[in-house]
Parts: structure tokens; C-alpha cells; sequence
């Protein structure tokens, strides 16, 4: 049996008192495992909307280093029903990513998830977590790992390179929409969704993939 949700929040690994940022406002942090999840509430007016990893590949206008996890996102709406989810990155060609993400210097890859769309009014939970550890659908059905737990040759292996590059467990996410976002903590509020956080991480250890770089 799975841990219940405030359990969860006692070992969250980023901080879970909420703070509100206003739109366009980069968060980082950092994870301890593989099982660990950072989770931010929008509330849209209705607009464009964007969320960008930048730890794994870095971002030199904010100076953040590379070196970072592979990473997932998924936005949810109001009801916990998944919206929208990257847990692919972008494709390298030559040396720049096809989803506007810096390519990482070590491994030549692009592993920063990114969402772009237009945002209608409303209000939604979005998640980071490590490639694998992806947002369930809906997001009552909970994450594959609990905080702590790690992937066989983890934490922070990288899925482009198994077994050969261990990455760090720092992250970046530039978010951009009209309206307000705020980090609530490392699992979503109760009055979000009740994770019951079943299933065993091992299947979902198909999902970190190698990644052939185009030339």
C-alpha cells in the first residue's frame, strides 16, 4: 500500500508553504530521488501560456547551469483530468532543440519538457517530475514512485544514455501565462486530488528512451 497523500507532503522535497509569483517567473529547485514531484496551480484569465523545463539542457539569459534530470511535465484541469503532457523533449539538430531548449553539452541531447498553447480561463494544477515518473491520467490515479523510491541505476539516470551518464537532481521551469501561478509544494493539494499512488515504477521504466541525435 502506498503512502497517503499528507504523508507525502511531509517528505516533499521542495518547499510547500505556497508562494505566488507573478506570470513569467522562472522556479527552481532541486530532488532527492526519482519518486519526487514539484507541482504549481495556475489560474489562467485566458491567454498564451507556456511552461519550460530548463534544467537539464540549462539556460544561459538566467544563468542555470546544465546538468540536470530528464523531465516530465502534465497540466491538469479543474476536475484532475490531464490536459496536456510532454515527457519526450525535443529533437536535436546540430546544436539546437527543435522545442526552443538548449542542448545539454555533455550529452548532446534534449531531454527539457516543454508545453505551449493557448490557455483558456480556468484553473489547473501542472507537475514536474523526472522522465518515467510521469503525470498519471487522471491525476487520482497517482505518480509510479513515491518521493524517495528510485528507477533501477537511479537516481537521475539519464534515458538518452542508460547506465552511462547520471544526471543531478536540480530543476528549472520558466512559466509564462495571463494570470497567476504559484508552487504549492511536492504533491498536489487535497482539494486537487487524493493520490492513491498505485502501480509499480517498473513499468514505467519502458519510458525512459534512447535518443538518436540528428545530425
Amino acid at each position: 500500500m502506498k503512502s497517503s497523500m499528507w504523508s507525502l507532503a511531509l517528505v516533499a522535497v521542495v518547499c510547500c508553504v505556497p508562494r505566488v509569483c507573478p506570470a513569467g517567473t522562472v522556479f527552481t529547485g532541486a530532488f532527492t530521488s526519482d519518486g519526487d514531484v514539484a507541482t504549481f496551480i495556475l489560474n489562467s484569465s485566458g491567454g498564451a501560456f507556456s511552461a519550460l523545463s530548463r534544467g537539464y539542457g540549462g539556460w544561459t539569459p538566467s544563468v542555470i547551469d546544465p546538468g540536470g534530470f530528464a523531465t516530465s511535465l502534465a497540466l491538469y484541469d479543474n476536475t484532475g483530468a490531464q490536459f496536456a503532457h510532454d515527457y519526450v523533449g525535443g529533437t536535436a539538430v546540430g546544436l539546437s532543440c527543435s522545442n526552443g531548449a538548449q542542448q545539454d553539452p555533455t550529452t548532446g541531447f534534449c531531454e527539457d519538457a516543454t508545453l505551449s498553447f493557448f490557455l483558456p480561463a480556468g484553473s489547473y494544477t501542472l507537475t514536474l517530475s523526472v522522465q518515467g515518473n510521469d503525470g498519471p491520467d487522471p491525476l487520482s490515479n497517482g505518480f509510479p514512485l513515491n518521493p524517495g523510491d528510485n528507477f533501477p541505476g537511479g537516481p537521475f539516470q539519464d534515458p538518452g544514455a542508460p547506465g552511462s551518464v547520471i544526471r543531478n537532481g536540480k530543476w528549472a521551469l520558466d512559466v509564462s501565462l495571463s494570470g497567476s501561478v504559484s508552487q504549492v509544494g511536492g504533491v498536489p493539494e487535497p482539494s486537487t486530488a487524493v493520490l492513491t499512488l498505485t502501480g509499480a515504477a517498473a513499468a514505467f521504466w519502458g519510458l525512459r528512451r534512447r535518443r538518436t541525435r540528428l545530425q
